[in-house]
């Protein structure tokens, strides 16, 4: 693996040098490659000695750099050459005037939608230059949401910490009437925060990111565009640096893209992880905590067993039964029926729980959340055809409702 660093020979690309230098330093890399993109080949010439001077101007030491010249679209000859090479990095400077740089259309901006390695903007030098030098922690705000490429952010985060001090606030952007119905609850006024809806956001940013130590989480209600809260956030903060996973919209999807707004006026440097990324896996989650969901039928209740086996000894199962909301049920019967189908001798601690709702998924799906278990288990009977289509299917409805990993239990 190697650091690539884009530059465009001016003196502001210095920048993106010097850090690019000292993250290989800092991991052990023997050089950097120093890559200047021309699009017409009748200039290959003039700029590669243009290359050769710059260069040579750096101050010598290792890591060395290697200085190269690539001919075509800038964004993708930079992309094309970052994966010839085999980089899991690519550093560029942003201009004193980051609109200026980043807006849409631009290189950098180009370069971020279409890379599929990680992408730093660089912004203030200082804060990374110290960090890899080992004198002082590089502080991040890390943009939480449910993509590919925040799972990816994660990974990210956690490889970077291996190699020196780093504190990490988790942040998240929610709106009340979304957040309301995630975790089932009754939505209250869109303009106000919520504190008991933040309480659940942030408990569940923290077991996604997997570690306490330097890490807190922070929830922000939202009412206009993503991107600018979380540069509220990084500003309220005192963050070095913005990492966030990139949807990589095409066409007009990029004037709305979250990423596009966050590296247009972030006033820290930018880390883009796009969805595509190779980011080696430096965290693996636990299940400590699942929930299983039964109507009380025989096969249905041969899901829970599986509840058990999926999480970790000593955590929590929830063992769940859904009825209509006018359901007349003896409650306390169907706890301790719930209750006695835990297996004998598990190390687990068990919660009976009756929901009410006129749609199971859904149900389902709001105490899955609000419980904050990692996984649900459910058995589904295997409808097919005209049945499927009349009665529904509870475990396909969940697959869509949830965000948690579902395991389902098929008939024989």
């Amino acid at each position: 693996m190697s650091i690539i660093c884009g530059t465009d020979l001016s003196p502001g690309s210095l920048h993106a040098v010097a850090v690019a230098r000292a993250l290989a330093a800092q991991r052990g890399d023997a050089d950097i490659i120093l890559v200047h993109v021309v699009e017409d080949e009748r200039k290959a010439t003039a700029s590669n000695a243009a290359l050769e001077t710059f260069a040579a101007s750096l101050s010598p030491g290792a890591p060395s750099v290697r200085a190269e010249l690539v001919v075509g679209a800038a964004e993708q000859a930079l992309v094309s050459f970052a994966e010839t090479e085999g980089s899991d990095l690519i550093v560029i400077s942003a201009s004193s005037s980051p609109h200026k740089l980043l807006r849409l259309g631009s290189t950098a901006e180009k370069l971020i939608v279409h890379s599929r390695v990680p992408v730093l903007v660089v912004r203030d030098p200082q804060p990374w230059l110290e960090f890899a030098a080992g004198k002082r922690p590089l502080r991040l705000l890390l943009g939480i949401d449910d993509s590919v490429a925040c799972d990816l952010g994660i990974q990210w985060t956690h490889a970077l910490r291996q190699r020196g001090p780093v504190e990490v606030v988790l942040g998240a952007i929610y709106y009340p009437d979304d957040a309301a119905d995630h975790y089932g609850f009754e939505a209250k006024a869109l303009t106000d925060s919520d504190l008991d809806l933040e309480k659940l956001i942030t408990r569940d940013l923290l077991r996604k990111f997997g570690a306490s130590e330097n890490v807190e989480a922070r929830a922000l209600r939202g009412l206009g565009r993503i991107g600018d809260h979380v540069c509220e956030l990084a500003k309220d903060a005192r963050a070095d640096a913005i990492i966030v996973g990139t949807t990589q919209k095409t066409g007009m999807g990029r004037l709305g893209s979250v990423s596009s707004v966050i590296i247009s006026d972030a006033s820290q440097s930018v880390i883009c992880v796009p969805p595509n990324a190779s980011v080696q896996t430096m965290f693996v989650p636990r299940l400590h905590s699942a929930l299983v969901a039964t109507d009380l039928s025989t096969f249905s209740n041969r899901a829970v067993p599986f509840a058990f086996a999926l999480t970790d000894e000593g955590g929590d199962v929830h063992i769940a039964h859904v009825v209509e909301d006018d359901a007349e049920i003896n409650e306390a019967e169907v706890l301790k029926a719930l209750t006695a189908l835990a297996p004998q001798s598990m190390q687990r601690s068990v919660h009976p729980h009756i929901l009410r709702g006129g749609d199971a998924a859904r149900t389902i799906a709001q105490a899955a959340a609000r419980l904050g278990v990692d996984a649900i288990c459910i058995a589904s009977h295997g409808r097919s055809g005209i049945t499927r289509a009349l009665v529904g299917s509870v475990a396909d409805k969940l697959l869509r409702a949830t965000r948690k990993p579902v395991l389902v239990l098929r008939p024989a």
